[in-house]
This record gives structure tokens, sequence and C-alpha cells, in this order.
């Protein structure tokens, strides 16, 4: 799904507990003490990383033209209703030869262009320097106050991914 950030889809797989220390061990992340200190850290660093974010589209929305391939689910932080912003593309169904695969992608189509709400416009960006309270407007709608890290990292990438392109 490129609307939500996946995290470790599978975690690796070891045969011996020694096999499982050592792979940590190697990591970029390993800690040997004051776990809960260094969880902490980290999860600050990705509120810092969200912040900083933040930062880049309100100095860079402007310069994205078209948005029509931004999907993206973005949660109103006073009410917790979510907004999904997808933009259906038609998939081509004439090279796939099994039946049963055919139909089971059809199905799948046909749940796709249900949800089709592709963002047509940015219309504005607000950041609270107070508080980094983050709010956008899109399509018109007002009602994404204060929206959730997850979409910020998802908009910045959009942002980056569209001025690289250029």
């Amino acid at each position: 799904m490129e609307h939500q950030i996946q995290g470790s889809i599978m975690s690796p797989c070891f045969m011996t507990e020694a096999d499982f220390e050592e792979a940590y061990r190697n990591s970029t992340f390993y800690v040997e003490s004051n776990y809960l200190d260094e969880y902490r850290k980290h999860l600050a660093a990705l509120e810092h990383i969200a912040n900083i974010a933040k930062s880049y589209i309100f100095n860079n929305w402007k310069r994205v033209s078209d948005w029509s391939s931004l999907n993206v689910i973005i949660i109103h932080g006073p009410s917790g209703v979510a907004t999904e912003y997808y933009n259906y593309v038609p998939t081509d169904f004439t090279k796939i030869h099994s039946e049963t695969w055919r139909k089971l992608r059809e199905e799948m189509d046909q749940r796709e262009k249900e949800k089709h709400n592709p963002i047509l416009e940015f219309n504005e960006v607000v950041l609270d320097p107070s508080d980094g309270d983050f709010s956008i407007t899109v399509n018109g709608d007002q009602a994404h106050w204060w929206i959730q890290d997850e979409a910020v990292i998802l908009i910045a990438d959009y942002i980056e991914k569209q001025l690289n392109s250029k």
C-alpha cells in the first residue's frame, strides 16, 4: 500500500538464539543497555523527522503542479475522521491468461475503482510553529487539521519525488 507507511512486513527468521542475537548486534540500531531511554530517543527521532518534513512541505508545496498521484489517508486530528485520497488507474487485464487470477484481479480492481478520490488541488498548508500543529486544505476541504505524522511523511516524500523528477 503506497498510501500508508509499512514497517517490517516479515521478520527475519533465525535457527538459534545466538543467530538471532548476532544479527541484531550487527544492525544499525543495536543497543546494549538503557533500553527504555534508547526506545524513547528513537520515538523522539521519528517526531523530529516529521517536524522537519512539515517545514519542507510548508516551503515547497506550491512548487508541485500535479497532486493526482498522491495516495494518502489523512486523519483529521480533532475528530479522528479519515479521508482517503486515492487515484484509481484502470488495470489492463489482457495479459492475464489464468481465468481465476483474472477474476480475482477484476474484483480487486473494482474495489480500487470505488475508492477513487484523487487530490485535484492542494489549496493551503498551515504550520503552527508554537506547537507544531500542521493542517492542510485539499480539494477545498478544510477538514484536515492537525494531521498525523504518517501523512506528513508521505506528502513530503511525494513533493520531493515530484521536484526531483523535473
